[in-house]
């Protein structure tokens, strides 16, 4: 769709000028509700006043120069470009059949920073929440684990040397570097004792000398090679918040759409597939009574599900083992986890997983990723 105007007083993120902003497209809402849940943009449910091909609610998300939870850390507007590439070629790729899908884009607006997408749903909830909360049996656990593995191993065996898409999204390298940061550039200041997060100090929680050698030297590495592939397409935030059920009247899952693909690029596959690992560990960790078989039974079958689709080889399982760790690590004591001796005793688990992953211990049946070889 073209793009439209777009008055320059408008300030759309606020409810009153996205209406306004809309009031002549196809898309003219006068109920106009934000969204809560993502951290960088401005998210709107609209109620259309006439369906829109069939769809009675659409999702409009507005990008500012800088993530909207912190407005101190700038984040580029091209993100939308890039996030717009993914959306509709994974679209494309998938068959029409698939459980798990990704919202269709029905206009973006580079000029207004304005991405005009499928709502995942009112009643939608995130796999994370969903699990969290008590709400998945053991068969719906698998279900989800078996579409989303075979989703993300499907994926990257498709994006493997791809050069076409590869190339549509390797200008986003704000992506690289953010990813870089957010998970190795503050995992030395983590374990050293420098961090100042309060759930590490008093006193300061410091991971061995031997082990923080490791990890200086895999920081080092990792970093190099995330901002040096070309040629394996990522989606780049692959965790359980991403990913919207919907879920029938009968309480099974019928469909999974995975949200928020701006920091897509070309990276390192092991990346993704050890975000969403280590996030159903953690659950299992933090909440074992309430969760803890349903995590494992996404895991389990996530993993299975994905090596049967890609067949990865030793190196990506040796990623995935390292970024799980270092996810652990680094976000073990600034998400709420659990108190303070809980959330140090992930924290060191996590340092631990890293170690032993990047002296290849962790690899087989005694180590996390056993299934993927």
């Amino acid at each position: 769709m073209a793009t439209t105007e777009i008055k320059p007083t408008l300030d759309l993120s606020l409810e009153a000028d996205v209406r306004v902003y809309l009031a002549k497209t196809p898309f003219a809402s006068t109920d106009v509700q934000p969204l809560s849940g993502g951290t960088g943009n401005y998210v709107f449910r609209l109620r259309l006043d006439a369906p829109y091909e069939g769809r009675r609610t659409v999702v409009l998300k507005h990008a500012k120069p800088f993530v909207k939870d912190l407005p101190e850390l700038a984040f580029e507007l091209s993100r939308q470009k890039y996030e717009v590439e993914a959306l509709r070629r994974v679209r494309g790729w998938l068959p029409a059949d698939s459980l798990v899908t990704v919202p269709e884009v029905h206009l973006f607006d580079e000029d207004a920073h304005v991405i005009i997408m499928d709502d995942a749903g009112e009643d939608a909830i995130s796999l994370k929440s969903y699990i969290q909360q008590g709400h998945a049996t053991l068969a719906s656990a698998k279900k989800i684990g078996a579409a989303v593995g075979a989703f993300l191993g499907g994926m990257h065996k498709w994006g493997k040397g791809n050069k076409e898409l590869c190339a549509a999204v390797a200008g986003n390298s704000q992506a690289k570097a953010m990813s870089a940061w957010v998970f190795y550039g503050r995992l030395l200041p983590t374990l050293s004792g420098d961090s100042g997060v309060p759930k590490l100090m008093d006193p300061p929680l410091v991971a061995a000398a031997e082990d923080l050698e490791v990890i200086k030297g895999l920081v080092e590495e990792t970093t190099a090679a995330l901002l040096a592939v070309d040629d394996q397409f990522v989606m780049g935030d692959f965790w359980p918040g991403n990913m919207m059920l919907r879920i029938d009247g009968q309480g099974e899952v019928e469909g999974i759409s995975v949200l928020d693909w701006e920091l897509t690029k070309t990276g390192l596959s092991g990346l993704d597939i050890g975000q969403f690992c280590a996030e159903m560990h953690l659950l299992r960790r933090s909440q074992p009574e309430v969760c803890g078989s349903t995590a494992t039974g996404v895991l389990e079958e996530f993993l299975k599900e994905y090596k049967r689709t890609c067949e990865p080889g030793e190196e990506v399982a040796r990623r995935t083992v390292v970024q799980w760790g270092v996810h652990m690590a680094v976000l073990g004591a600034r998400v709420d986890w659990g108190d303070k001796e809980a959330s140090r005793r992930l924290v060191l688990e996590g340092v631990r997983i890293v170690v032993d992953g990047v002296q290849s211990r962790s690899l087989g049946e005694n180590g996390h990723v056993g299934g993927l070889l």
